[in-house]
């Protein structure tokens, strides 16, 4: 049994049996959140299927299913449960969230951080797009995660994207906007 799967079952197993409501809150989003970016792939996977011919995505559904499983994790779980779904606790600098953030992005390779400016391989840089589409989908607008990637993401400095992320990105995104 993979890691992953034994801490989500952790996690899940001490937050159904009393978890406080911004826990259960936190884990519904999760949840959400997983569905959204999978979604969110199989509307790439319909619409834009030679995004899929690239080598090296054999993987890519495995990836998608894995997507954020490390924060059921107990270095992540009751930080960003804490932080994002218990006003009472909602603080603008929590170095227990800060060290969750990182841990998150230490162990997820979806995140720009993680490489620290060096190329992303192509996988990732996919399953980055989807997390992202996944924030459209949820508002309701296809462009936001266009909007996203130029307004914010491109610029951010804790992102550090190279060069050839940056082009492949770019690519992909106009790609979806001729789409939209």
């Amino acid at each position: 049994m993979n890691m992953n799967f034994i801490n989500a079952l952790h996690a899940l197993s001490m937050i159904n049996e009393g978890g406080a409501d911004y826990q259960k809150e936190y884990k519904q989003y999760i949840i959400d959140h997983k569905r959204r970016v999978k979604q969110f792939a199989d509307w790439l996977k319909k619409n834009l299927p030679e995004l899929f011919e690239e080598p090296g995505l054999e993987d890519f559904d495995a990836v998608i299913a894995e997507h954020d499983e490390s924060k059921f994790t107990e270095p992540e779980f009751e930080p960003y449960a804490r932080f994002w779904f218990n006003d009472s606790e909602h603080y603008d600098y929590d170095p227990e969230y800060e060290a969750a953030w990182e841990h998150h992005w230490k162990n997820n390779e979806h995140h720009p951080e993680h490489w620290l400016g060096r190329d992303m391989p192509y996988i990732y840089i996919l399953e980055m797009i989807c997390d992202w589409g996944s924030f459209s989908i949820d508002k309701g607008d296809m462009t936001e995660l266009i909007d996203y990637y130029y307004e914010d993401a491109k610029y951010d400095d804790e992102k550090d994207l190279s060069p050839n992320t940056q082009k492949i990105i770019e690519e992909i995104l106009s790609k979806i906007e001729a789409v939209l």
